[in-house]
């Protein structure tokens, strides 16, 4: 009979984890001796929030759940954020964390805190695993990270319990996984037949359709088929930040990024279109409240109603229920094939023509000036994409770099970029790098990061290091936390607790055996990547910047 903490391990195994992340304790070393001898490897990490957060990224990289796991108490506290953020950013995490056995409870209270009530907000199901509920209820708990709308569970399991055998449920077989179809919406693979007439009806009727896609587009990837629908409907495609990639920017149809700011550029797009078709877009990206463009918006007539909305995806909509004409919820390949196959009547002068003269728009934009010794982040991004691998899989973290990187940066191939938007953490970056590197190893992995970022997850540094990860941080040196310096700015405040000077960052890379690079002039930029890129191993370059270029910084 297979113990607790093997059942967990397992459970673990036959969902496609191969390997977790954490910072274990005394109390899970039972769990972590089974999770090896499963075959599922793990790396320490040094913080247990980026240990959620390498968990994330290595789940979306590779389409099946992550795992991460810390001790009790303050291990388990310290995964908060992290579980926050796999939360509202819809990642498949299944965090393990110690607890106290109950038969010293209540009366025993050190390092004991109520991590049920602690985690049941912020996941999809919170489960105490016992001898005799870990055959029947784990494999579904582990399970339910991928059903519907993905996200976190939290397993807790006390050591002593661990060792016990599990108490099989009647008529169970071993391996065997409930499935919990609550969320999974849909029936088979098709599309309701009402539905897709009623769908195909809209869009036959429109001359400026938009196709917005967002971060519920993993894991299915239904990449080729959302482009398919792009070019037949000669539609723009709007991305959410955790979309970036689903058409390659540079596509003639690739419009650009929403969600960032309350004025992104691409507004003026949406607002001038007559239907849009939502794919596993999640509104959770934006920074303010969708709502669709008014009929007449680009045209003649007066504004009278929104505009129609299709949504699809592979989980009902709700939390919040957009206003959709038609729902198409289940597998999105099938449903974007066959609204493919429609009559479209969309106007000659949008698609490719209004996207090129919305990017030209854009161009003709001037950049500022930047101060001697800085380098503004426009010149940062574009060398960098001149000397990264079209599929180099970046992971940004949060602030100004973020929202520009997001608005700016280059997306060539599906699923390469990373970022917290939901909840919106710093110190992302850098873990998520090391998840997305270990995931994907015959690829080329980078970091874009701020200096107050960095300041957060520096021990990770260590990882890369040990591991010989060649993954390139770009750390983005203003010696400020700029994104609220610049609400202070144009509050018509001066900075106040917003600004700090810098360590050397190439110096702390260099204890941890790390080459490093301080550059200030797009030459030194452009000759420290070219080295980095060709290294494949750890590099680090101290990159100072003029936040003047950010839109975000008042000028």
């Amino acid at each position: 009979m297979a113990t607790v903490a093997e059942t967990i391990a397992r459970s673990l195994h036959d969902a496609g984890v191969r390997l977790a992340f954490g910072m274990p304790g005394g109390e899970v070393v039972s769990v972590l001796e089974a999770l090896q001898r499963v075959g599922i490897r793990f790396e320490l990490m040094h913080h247990e929030q980026s240990a959620v957060f390498a968990a994330d990224a290595y789940a979306r990289a590779t389409g099946k759940p992550g795992c991460a796991l810390t001790t009790l108490g303050p291990g388990a506290l310290n995964a908060v954020p992290g579980i926050g953020h796999a939360w509202l950013d819809r990642a498949p995490v299944v965090l393990i964390t110690a607890q106290k056995p109950d038969s010293l409870l209540p009366d025993y209270t050190h390092q004991v805190v109520d991590l049920q009530a602690v985690f049941a907000p912020i996941t999809k199901r919170t489960l105490k695993v016992t001898p005799k509920n870990a055959a029947a209820e784990v494999p579904a708990a582990v399970a339910l990270t991928m059903q519907g709308r993905p996200g976190p569970v939290h397993l807790q399991i006390s050591n002593e319990e661990a060792e016990l055998p599990v108490e099989r449920a009647r008529g169970q077989q071993p391996g065997q996984i409930p499935t919990d179809r609550s969320e999974a919406g849909g029936n088979g693979d098709l599309p309701d037949s009402e539905q897709l007439s009623r769908a195909r009806d809209i869009v036959a009727k429109a001359s400026r359709p938009v196709i917005l896609a967002g971060l519920g587009l993993e894991p299915e990837a239904p990449y080729d088929a959302l482009r398919a629908l792009a070019e037949a409907a000669s539609a723009p495609v709007i991305v959410s930040p955790k979309g970036k990639g689903a058409l390659p920017d540079g596509h003639p149809l690739s419009a650009g990024v929403i969600g960032l700011t309350r004025t992104d550029p691409v507004y003026d797009i949406l607002e001038e279109s007559d239907c849009v078709v939502a794919v596993g877009f999640d509104v959770v990206e934006l920074v303010k409240e969708f709502s669709l463009p008014q009929s007449g918006k680009g045209a003649s007539a007066e504004a009278t109603e929104d505009v129609p909305l299709i949504w699809i995806a592979n989980w009902p909509n709700c939390d919040p229920v957009l206003p959709a004409d038609v729902e198409l919820v289940g597998p999105m390949t099938a449903a974007l094939t066959q609204l493919a196959d429609s009559a479209f009547c969309t106007d000659g002068k949008w698609g490719k023509p209004r996207v090129r003269a919305f990017h030209a728009q854009l161009a003709a934009v001037p950049l500022p000036a930047s101060r001697p010794g800085h380098l503004l982040p426009q010149q940062l991004l574009e060398s960098m994409r001149r000397h990264l691998s079209r599929d180099t899989l970046l992971a940004v973290d949060v602030g100004s770099h973020k929202i520009f990187g997001s608005l700016e940066w280059p997306t060539l191939t599906p699923n390469s970029f990373a970022l917290s938007n939901g909840l919106s953490c710093m110190g992302f970056g850098l873990p998520a790098a090391i998840g997305t590197a270990l995931a994907r190893p015959d690829e080329s992995a980078a970091c874009l990061i701020g200096d107050g970022g960095m300041l957060m997850c520096l021990g990770e540094l260590a990882v890369l290091a040990r591991l010989n990860l060649p993954v390139i941080v770009v750390v983005a040196v203003d010696n400020a936390i700029d994104l609220i310096r610049s609400h202070q700015i144009r509050q018509g405040k001066a900075p106040f607790g917003t600004e700090f000077p810098a360590p050397d960052f190439c110096k702390i890379a260099a204890g941890y055996g790390i080459a490093a690079a301080r550059v200030t002039t797009p030459k030194e930029c452009d000759g420290a990547l070219a080295h980095a890129a060709a290294a494949r191993a750890p590099y680090l370059i101290e990159a100072i910047i003029d936040p003047v270029g950010y839109p975000t910084t008042p000028r």
